[in-house]
């Protein structure tokens, strides 16, 4: 029988979601990422931001940012490594996103989130239209954005605001894939130019960057639905070479600024291990972790690496073959390998693993997805889908649970030693975050288990000798930094803490002799002057304390404690005017000090 004409056009007619404007997808996916991160605004200021962030003044100052940031290099910073060997970055456009927010927000860490948050909303509006110029429906593309932007592995990349430079660069990074795909669609030559600027703003973001190269490669295949042979072809290979000229520029301004990559072993043997670790992570995060550095395979061909590398050949053996039936299912498969290899064990990176680093990978994963999915027919898709809609309700469970840990440090840190309780890092700073909260005891107990996981961690000492001095536990502490100091003679602060608690128990002599020794290990420091001023004037020694205060003040102007020792000082000795000159000065620094105040009056109806 043959269908009516009728018949025929309502067959033809579109699915009621492709007839949506673009617009409204756009809001859906905005929504669905507010719904979900909106709580990460109430996060504070946590792990690197404190250094990056916090007690970072130059990104209060313009100046001081061009000349720290952009015309100079930044070194990688980790305690377990030498200096020289921890390498150093060139993320200008990062560090200038940082300054903008401190300029707008100051120091309130709603801000720095909201424009994390906001480019996160960017990053899925933009792979969204992405998929839509890679003539996918609308519907398998609003899905795949969806699932994508709700993973709960790209939590770290969202809600940590030192993490801002992987979706800054993702977000460059789309800009050029569009740019390149509308060149390639009407080889406007300013398309060609934007695709090159987006591609090294991308790359000044942070060095995933590089990834514009082999992700240009496949839009362009699955652009032009053809095999690799469409690579040579004259638009593809202009397209192509542009990438390359933004990647030259790009090591062509680290090597002027004089950043250099960090130096250690490879560990090519384990690049299979690695990268189906983070497949896993990104599909089935039961844990998580923001340090993960102890995850890391072993660069060793075991049983395990071996099977490893099977699956892998077989993952890319089945993108080669499949590509023509499966153009978009495969190309997902393919985002993910590329995106993944920088961080598998090919170059040294000095934190090993990072959640992190899944961030751009793991849209391929969503489209792989959704794409295999939709290629199914009724009953199995109808089955797929289900399994799916259960692991996406699962997804956004986990995500949810970690993101309320992102907004407690303590919680942070605690959830994270479930997925990685071998990090000394982490053991640290659950120990700090506890002390700065008043949690003294288990704060002394995650110090002594990052030392017990590694005696030679000498920071740990000396944070868990103040966190002892803090309790009250004046040996303790004593001990703690002596130990400290064995593995770090020449750290001025842990000598400093050491002398005041010898004084506390009152070991002068000694005291005495550490406090010089911290005054010739920190000569600029005002705290040991005062400090040694303090146990010089109690042991009856004026002359020599008055000198220790002055010392103080001189290198020190700001500070109003040693105004105060040495105004009580000539307080007591009989120098009245002197006293009341220096009550002076202290209150201006400190007004409305009520001993000085006292003091000052007492003085003053005296005299």
């Amino acid at each position: 029988m043959v269908p009516s004409r009728a018949a025929k056009q309502r067959h033809a007619q579109p699915h009621w979601t492709e007839t949506l404007p673009s617009w409204v997808w756009l809001l859906v996916i905005a929504a669905w990422i507010l719904l979900f991160y909106g709580r990460s605004l109430q996060g504070p200021f946590v792990y690197d931001d404190l250094a990056q962030i916090i007690r970072n003044p130059n990104l209060a100052d313009w100046h001081n940012v061009f000349t720290r940031f952009l015309a100079a290099p930044v070194d990688f910073s980790t305690e377990f490594l030498a200096a020289s060997g921890a390498g150093s970055s060139y993320r200008p456009l990062y560090w200038l996103s940082l300054a903008l927010d401190r300029h707008l927000w100051g120091l309130s860490p709603a801000g720095f989130h909201f424009t994390n948050l906001l480019l996160h909303v960017f990053n899925g509006a933009l792979f969204f239209h992405l998929l839509r110029r890679l003539r996918t429906s609308a519907l398998v593309a609003a899905a795949t954005t969806l699932l994508w932007v709700s993973l709960p592995i790209n939590s770290e990349a969202v809600a940590w605001i030192s993490a801002r430079a992987y979706p800054l660069c993702f977000f460059f990074l789309l800009l050029s894939l569009l740019a390149s795909l509308r060149y390639l669609e009407g080889r406007h030559p300013l398309s060609l130019l934007a695709a090159f600027i987006a591609a090294t703003a991308a790359l000044l973001s942070h060095e995933s960057g590089i990834l514009i190269f082999p992700l240009a490669a496949l839009v362009t295949l699955l652009h032009f639905r053809s095999e690799l042979s469409a690579l040579r072809e004259k638009p593809a290979l202009i397209l192509l070479g542009v990438d390359v000229s933004a990647i030259a520029l790009f090591f062509g301004l680290r090597f002027a600024v004089g950043a250099h990559s960090a130096t250690g072993p490879s560990a090519p043997l384990a690049f299979a291990l690695i990268f189906w670790k983070y497949t896993g992570w990104i599909l089935l995060p039961l844990h998580m972790s923001i340090e993960r550095s102890t995850s890391t395979p072993a660069h060793a061909l075991s049983i395990f690496a071996l099977l490893a590398w099977i699956a892998l050949l077989a993952l890319v053996a089945g993108i080669l073959v499949f590509w023509r039936r499966l153009p978009t299912a495969t190309f997902g498969f393919a985002w993910l390998l590329f995106a993944l290899a920088p961080f598998c064990g090919l170059v040294f990176l000095y934190q090993g693993m990072a959640e992190r680093f899944c961030y751009i990978a793991s849209a391929g994963v969503a489209i792989a997805i959704v794409a295999l999915i939709a290629t199914q027919k009724p009953p199995i898709r109808t089955i797929f889908v289900s399994i799916a809609l259960l692991w996406a309700a699962w997804s956004v469970f986990r995500l949810e649970t970690r993101l309320s840990d992102w907004n407690s440090p303590a919680q942070l840190f605690r959830g994270s030693l479930e997925a990685t309780p071998d990090s000394t890092t982490l053991w640290f700073n659950l120990g700090f975050t506890l002390r700065e909260d008043g949690n003294l005891p288990q704060a002394a107990e995650a110090y002594r288990s990052a030392i017990r996981l590694n005696p030679k961690y000498q920071r740990a000492y000396s944070s868990l000798g103040e966190t002892y001095a803090r309790m009250g536990r004046a040996d303790d502490a004593a001990s703690a930094y002596r130990q400290a100091l064995v593995l770090n003679p020449s750290d001025p602060g842990t000598t400093l803490n050491l002398a005041v608690v010898l004084h506390q128990v009152h070991q002068d002599d000694e005291a005495e002799r550490t406090f010089r020794q911290a005054i010739a290990l920190a000569p600029n420091d005002s705290g040991a002057y005062a400090d040694l001023g303090v146990l010089l004037y109690q042991q009856g020694k004026v002359e020599e304390a008055e000198s220790m205060f002055i010392s103080a003040i001189d290198h020190n102007p700001a500070d109003p404690t040693p105004y105060s020792n040495l105004a009580l000082l000539y307080q007591q000795s009989g120098h009245p005017a002197l006293a009341i000159s220096l009550y002076q000065k202290l209150l201006a620094l400190r007004p409305n000090d009520p001993d000085a105040l006292a003091n000052l009056q007492r003085l003053q109806n005296t005299h």
